[in-house]
């Protein structure tokens, strides 16, 4: 097995790229030029770090003929739904574009590779009903939902049409200490270590009564090895099934460091997301049925898992994460 994983500095390729280390299987991790490799190969050490742009199909599709890899990980691509407003073109070459270039250079091989696709359940964000499953209508809103959408389409065209083991996950929130503070948990979770520790007094929040389908990101990663060695092909919901308000993963973060009154060092204001919605759960009951998979850990755990981890990196800067 050769694995070729786009995206691979991020929380799950971080995750994906460690675990199969760990059975002695080489990986090439993709990064984008300019983003530091330094806590990849923290974790990773024995990863062949490949700088691409995945703009360039020219580029990629030499990446994949040249690495002639068994096995494609998706991860890479624009990530910010709520900025997707203001870069549409941009999500549409890298989300879209990129994944038709992967495609063909999966097909091309002399050995076709099997290909992972991380979707997202942004696809459905514009439904005012719950939970979804992979047979729910799609209904993107923002740009980024909607290069989702048509990546998702173009993975099925090419199993269906093409015969390629070509699957998606379409991936509910998904949260671990490797998260960047770009993504409220972890945003959450270093700001509550930092006021635990006399750092800081405040955290500054927007909608806090947003709510959403949170689960443990070592878990999805486990079910994407799952689905890429399946005997058959298919795109599966990764989802707990349970919504959670963000107030509640506060709570529970503040709870985790010992501090009971939580809303004296928390800020509040509106959400600032088009088309936000509260509906997005997901049933993940054909995983369970055909893979086996289902989540571990529950959010309480979560919560706290990832305070404990700021906590400690307080005192230890280069700590490294041991949870999966």
């Amino acid at each position: 097995m050769r694995v070729l994983i786009t995206g691979a500095a991020g929380q799950d390729g971080t995750i994906l790229s460690a675990l199969l280390q760990r059975d002695g299987i080489p990986v090439w991790g993709l990064i984008k030029p300019g983003t530091s490799p330094k806590r990849l190969e923290s974790y990773v050490p024995d990863v062949t770090i490949v700088e691409v742009d995945m703009e360039d199909a020219d580029a990629m599709h030499r990446v994949i003929r040249d690495v002639d890899p068994t096995h494609i990980y998706n991860f890479g691509g624009f990530t910010a739904p709520g900025e997707s407003w203001e870069h549409a073109d941009e999500v549409q070459r890298i989300n879209v574009d990129a994944v038709a270039a992967m495609l063909a250079g999966a097909q091309g091989l002399n050995e076709p590779a099997r290909f992972f696709q991380a979707s997202s359940s942004h696809i459905f964000e514009g439904t005012d009903r719950s939970p979804q499953n992979e047979d729910f209508e799609l209904s993107p809103q923002s740009p980024y939902a909607r290069s989702k959408a048509d990546a998702l389409t173009l993975v099925r065209n090419y199993r269906e049409e093409r015969g390629l083991f070509a699957v998606s996950g379409i991936l509910y929130n998904h949260e671990s200490p490797l998260r960047t503070e770009n993504f409220v948990t972890r945003k959450v979770s270093k700001a509550v270590a930092e006021i635990a520790v006399g750092k800081r007094d405040m955290l500054e929040l927007g909608d806090i009564e947003v709510a959403r389908d949170w689960g443990w990101a070592p878990d999805y990663v486990r079910a994407m090895r799952l689905m890429m060695e399946a005997p058959a092909p298919a795109d599966y919901v990764l989802a707990t099934g349970i919504s959670h308000r963000l107030s509640f993963f506060v709570a529970k973060a503040f709870a985790a460091a010992g501090i009971d009154d939580w809303q004296a060092h928390v800020t509040s204001a509106g959400s600032d997301r088009p088309n936000d919605t509260n509906k997005m759960v997901g049933d993940s009951r054909r995983a369970y049925q055909e893979l086996g998979w289902r989540h571990t850990v529950d959010f309480d755990s979560m919560a706290a898992a990832m305070v404990h981890f700021d906590m400690g990196h307080q005192s230890d800067p280069d700590l490294l994460w041991e949870g999966f």
